[in-house]
């Protein structure tokens, strides 16, 4: 059996281009073999979009494939994938393998005809994966196509690196009002007269001039912005974590939240998206809801003054990977999907 994945370039920055990353490096069975579609990149964008629509039919008829498994976002990437699948042969069987952050809102805030338009898109598929209950919940109120949890997952380092005597606590993504960075800021103001030695670093890329900018207005002396960091770089940094903060306002379940658990650094997030289905607050970290920057100061402060509770959240964080969340088991599940649509 051939599986032709189409999604962004694996070297490209976010958690789907590491998901794909992932399945090019590791996904490995004696009768399915994996073929690549760059459907977006950042330096060549426009052009390898137009390459994606002149090659999916050639790769398709050339490489005998059989099911066509697209990584999908929400607003451009669903309309390029959605144009895309309607040049696949019937013959083939067809996934919609959701990304999304924001689909809900960007389904929502769509006009009746647009929204006609996904729904039907949705109904031609053969499968659409979603990657928690809760996505699973929303996209069954908009097609009869059957609907598949399957969780992200990470590759487990072979150990640890939690180190208890880091000050630093990191996030990683894209910086904006999505991913509370504004909250986080305020967070960090509150933190500082109660910790002085406590450093926030921002990781990412989005909208670090803005951050940065308000960092300097409001003289903000713990939080800096490391920029985008590749993943060696990011390797090193948690080295010398305590701790990821992610107070997103909306998420499918994020790569930095699964990769820095695999590596025993505890997190404090938001519950949305599937991040309640990773995190159980108070066992293997800690959630707060979107916004609410006062528990999210009494939860790191109560953190940052408990050795006990950093050690047993790294534990218990690197163990619910290993159980529930590895490449594996991840894999495995695939290739249940790909056998069931054959």
């Amino acid at each position: 059996m051939n599986i032709l994945m189409v999604g962004p370039d694996p070297r490209a920055k976010g958690g789907m281009a590491t998901v794909l990353s992932n399945f090019q490096q590791y996904y490995s069975h004696p009768e399915q073999r994996l073929f690549f579609l760059s459907s977006w990149s950042e330096e060549q964008k426009w052009r390898t979009e137009w390459r994606a629509f002149q090659m999916i039919r050639r790769i398709i008829r050339e490489e005998q494939i059989d099911i066509v498994h697209f990584h999908v976002a929400q607003k451009g990437s669903f309309f390029r994938k959605a144009l895309l699948a309607r040049l696949v042969p019937k013959r083939c069987r067809v996934i919609f393998h959701m990304h999304a952050s924001q689909f809900d809102v960007f389904f929502q805030q769509s006009s009746i005809f647009i929204q006609n338009q996904i729904r039907k898109a949705l109904d031609r598929l053969d499968r659409l994966v979603v990657l928690s209950d809760s996505w699973a919940d929303f996209y069954k109120r908009l097609t009869n196509t059957a609907v598949t949890v399957i969780p992200n997952a990470v590759k487990l380092p072979e150990q640890s690196i939690f180190q208890l005597s880091s000050k630093t606590i990191v996030t990683f993504g894209r910086m904006g009002q999505r991913k509370g960075s504004y909250d986080l800021l305020q967070v960090a103001r509150e933190i500082e007269a109660i910790f002085p030695d406590v450093h926030f670093v921002l990781y990412g890329d989005g909208e670090a001039k803005q951050i940065a900018a308000v960092i300097r207005a409001q003289q903000i002396q713990n939080v800096s912005i490391g920029g985008w960091i590749d993943t060696e770089e990011q390797q090193e940094v948690l080295e010398n974590a305590l701790l990821h903060f992610l107070p997103s306002y909306h998420e499918g379940l994020p790569m930095a939240i699964l990769e820095t658990m695999a590596a025993g650094i505890p997190n404090l997030s938001t519950g949305v998206g599937g991040i309640p289905d990773v995190i159980q607050d108070g066992e293997n970290g800690m959630l707060s809801e979107p916004g609410d920057v006062k528990d999210m100061v009494s939860k790191l402060t109560s953190f940052l003054k408990d050795s006990r509770r950093q050690k047993m959240y790294s534990v218990a964080a690197r163990s619910t990977i290993k159980n529930q969340y590895s490449l594996k088991a991840y894999h495995e599940k695939w290739m249940d999907i790909y056998d069931a649509l054959r």
